[in-house]
């Protein structure tokens, strides 16, 4: 029997999450809790909800005490930004007590608001514990990575999509069961997805957290579809992240391997739920994600 190929990402993929997840952090301070991020050169009509997250998420940490991590977070999109334009994030700081600090950051593009986010931030403290089972999946080391799927079916994808899922990713995915495009036979609302950034991060835990923060807004919308045959480049989809939820519950890596187990409830209305559950390769659940998306189909 012949061994299972062992895939690798690729070069370019690897300098573009060092350039990425770096460059959008590279804040200019506009006053007391304000900050202006780095404008994106992206060419994508709409900016990627993963990456203000990310951005909101850190401008909040860098008000708070070094000693104290995020527990939680959550999220709401209220408009779409415009990709390549900096965002000016604002800050309010609304506790400080002996164990936790809460803030409310505001998201803003011309003048517009786009984006809320409140975050807790907790210092760390011992208490007892328990958490699910990680699921029996491959392991991401044989499984081909996300950009060979896209690689092959880039030339049919629509103008909107080409930007971000040819030329823009900076996280490597890899997935335990097929990764539908376009439309395919109704299956259940479950899939399970290995992530990391592919290239070395900084030894801190919170540059682990807003990297997860920036991978997490995708696949997660997706899932929702699964039971509809719909897949995410289908023309006539139209999607957009409504809201996102974090809870932080352990240390973790995030240039290691991460398992995105992903489920979903509901899809209606124009709307659909999906939720997300993160183990390290020990098995430890380190993060739970809920996220409700728009997903409606044009007549």
């Amino acid at each position: 029997m012949q061994p299972e190929p062992e895939y690798t990402p690729s070069a370019a993929l690897i300098e573009r999450s060092g350039t990425t997840l770096t460059r959008l952090f590279d804040f200019e301070v506009r006053g007391r809790n304000r900050f202006r991020t780095p404008p994106t050169g992206s060419r994508m009509p709409r900016l990627y909800g993963g990456q203000v997250i990310a951005q909101a998420l850190e401008a909040a940490r860098r008000t708070v005490d070094e000693d104290r991590l995020c527990h939680s977070l959550h999220a709401r999109f209220l408009r779409a930004g415009n990709a390549p334009n900096p965002i000016d994030l604002a800050v309010a700081r609304d506790t400080d007590s002996r164990s936790f600090s809460s803030r409310r950051v505001t998201a803003r593009q011309d003048r517009a608001l786009i984006f809320t986010l409140s975050a807790s931030f907790q210092r760390p403290s011992d208490g007892p514990a328990h958490s699910a089972p990680m699921p029996d999946v491959p392991p991401p080391e044989h499984l081909p990575p996300q950009e060979s799927y896209i690689a092959r079916i880039k030339d049919d994808l629509p103008a909107w999509a080409q930007p971000f899922w040819v030329h823009e990713q900076a996280i490597e995915y890899r997935f335990c069961e097929a990764f539908h495009s376009f439309r395919h036979a109704p299956e259940p609302p479950s899939r399970h997805v290995w992530m990391r950034a592919p290239t070395r991060l900084p030894d801190m835990a919170y540059v682990h957290q807003r990297t997860l923060a920036f991978a997490s807004d995708l696949h997660i919308l997706h899932t929702g579809l699964l039971p509809l045959g719909v897949g995410w480049a289908d023309r006539d989809l139209r999607t957009a992240s409504l809201d996102h939820v974090i809870w932080f519950h352990a240390a973790f890596r995030a240039d290691d391997w991460l398992l995105y187990a992903l489920d979903s409830d509901f899809t209606g209305s124009a709307r659909t739920l999906g939720r997300g559950r993160v183990f390290d390769r020990q098995g430890r659940l380190v993060a739970t994600i809920m996220q409700e998306g728009l997903a409606r189909l044009l007549d």
